[in-house]
């Protein structure tokens, strides 16, 4: 299934976290990785570079502090790509790179288009201000793609549990899909989990849920858990010590996103997991 996965780099070290979980499910799935590394047309000419330029300007000629800086970001995407490269090789990965320029998100979604997975870490280069906001860059990216995404905390852990959230929901079914995929091909054991005060209708989508694993070779249980989603699916990964949870992402409107927030950024916020998101 995640015969080519994408893996944008920075030079964070949460990009080089996401390298180690691509390199884990490559092995077995067989895939290539593919390295990419943007450079940020913003740094380059957004407000902050013109402003930048203009106070500066009595100083250096601008056009060679925009050279220099261009230089700088090219170096350094050079050598992260270098780093990913290594990281392949040593493991015994296919691998290809590529360099672009433009508006990262953007360039991200769109090279995911010839890609059956992107491995991103948590909030990239503004990871210390991970509890404020998540990346604005990966927010970006889940909205815009249909491909499944990973999204990798600050430390790598292998994978060795795979919890699912499920609702019976389109973005959900993906979830399950892509979850029992993995568990499969890792030969992992995997949890299916669901969130309802109805005893009743929750072992209904729990049903369900067995309808669609029916053809899966893969060991699994299922959970029915009460109370709010979001509390009751991080006690769930937290007292089952799950490496990956699998969901489906942003499955409600814009609007009531902006009124009542979102449980997939909340979940991302506090999970502790890597997280494969689902569209």
């Amino acid at each position: 299934m995640f015969k080519t996965i994408l893996v944008p780099i920075d030079s964070s070290d949460t990009s080089l976290v996401a390298v180690d979980y691509a390199i884990d499910l490559s092995r077995s799935f067989n895939s290539e990785i593919v390295g990419i590394s943007i450079i940020d047309i913003k740094k380059l000419a957004g407000p902050f570079m013109r402003d930048l330029g203009t106070s500066i300007g009595g100083m250096v000629p601008y056009a060679d502090f925009q050279r220099n800086v261009r230089q700088f970001l090219e170096d350094t995407a050079k050598a992260a790509l270098d780093e990913l490269e290594g990281k392949c090789s040593s493991a015994g990965i296919s691998f290809t790179r590529t360099t672009k320029e433009g508006i990262v998100g953007k360039e991200i979604v769109e090279s995911a288009k010839r890609c059956d997975m992107i491995a991103m870490g948590m909030s990239g280069e503004h990871a210390f201000w991970r509890d404020a906001f998540l990346g604005s860059n990966l927010e970006s990216v889940v909205r815009q793609t249909h491909k499944p995404v990973l999204v990798t905390p600050e430390k790598y852990k292998k994978i060795t549990k795979i919890l699912v959230a499920y609702d019976a929901s389109s973005f959900s079914i993906k979830a399950l899909t892509a979850g029992a995929d993995i568990a499969e091909q890792m030969k992992l054991p995997l949890t299916v989990v669901t969130v309802s005060d109805d005893k009743k209708a929750g072992e209904d989508i729990l049903s369900q849920a067995d309808e669609n694993l029916k053809d899966c070779k893969i060991t699994y249980d299922k959970v029915l858990k009460g109370g709010e989603t979001v509390s009751a699916i991080l006690d769930s990964c937290n007292e089952g010590s799950y490496d990956l949870l699998v969901m489906g992402a942003y499955g409600h409107s814009k609007i009531r996103e902006l009124i009542l927030g979102n449980t997939t950024v909340q979940i991302m916020r506090k999970v502790s997991c890597a997280v494969l998101l689902c569209r």
